[in-house]
């Protein structure tokens, strides 16, 4: 797979992973960053990644990976500045669309339930899919969603079908 796949791919991809980071994150311009590492890894490793039998899955794995490892990054900066005579003003940026509510009730989530919820439900994954981005076990992964939705639902105040409770 050449410069021309690896091209396509990106095109095709890009904006997905963002939209998936920006869930997580909050932050377009931080899931812009994060989707950007991710396609360079992708990149420089396009010899193997685009021969995999699911390239999107890997992107994603990496791109999940590089959230945790941002947001690790973020909570020990955070924990220096709360210790620091200076505070800075919180500059995170509200997620734009008619999903906030829900975006942030999954931000409020375990990392492993909101990257499990964000995959089946913005990206459409099925458990199998799911399972093999996160190189987790499909059981795992079933329950990973089943908790997370359970707790969506006492967060957003519906009941397991949806409506209010």
């Amino acid at each position: 797979m050449g410069q021309e796949a690896f091209d396509e791919f990106y095109l095709r991809e890009y904006p997905r992973v963002v939209g998936l980071l920006q869930g997580l994150l909050r932050s377009r311009l931080v899931a812009e960053e994060l989707a950007q590492e991710t396609f360079l890894v992708a990149y420089r490793d396009w010899g193997r990644v685009g021969g995999l039998d699911n390239p999107r899955a890997w992107v994603r794995r990496v791109a999940l990976n590089q959230r945790g490892s941002f947001l690790r990054a973020y909570l020990r900066q955070q924990a220096r500045e709360r210790d620091s005579a200076v505070q800075y003003q919180d500059d995170t940026i509200k997620l734009a669309d008619d999903h906030a509510e829900v975006w942030e009730a999954i931000r409020t989530l375990p990392p492993s339930q909101a990257q499990v919820i964000a995959l089946h439900y913005y990206e459409d994954y099925s458990i199998a899919q799911i399972a093999a981005a996160l190189g987790r076990a499909p059981g795992t992964i079933k329950a990973q969603l089943h908790h997370g939705r359970r707790k969506l639902a006492r967060l957003l105040g519906t009941g397991p079908d949806g409506r209010p409770a």
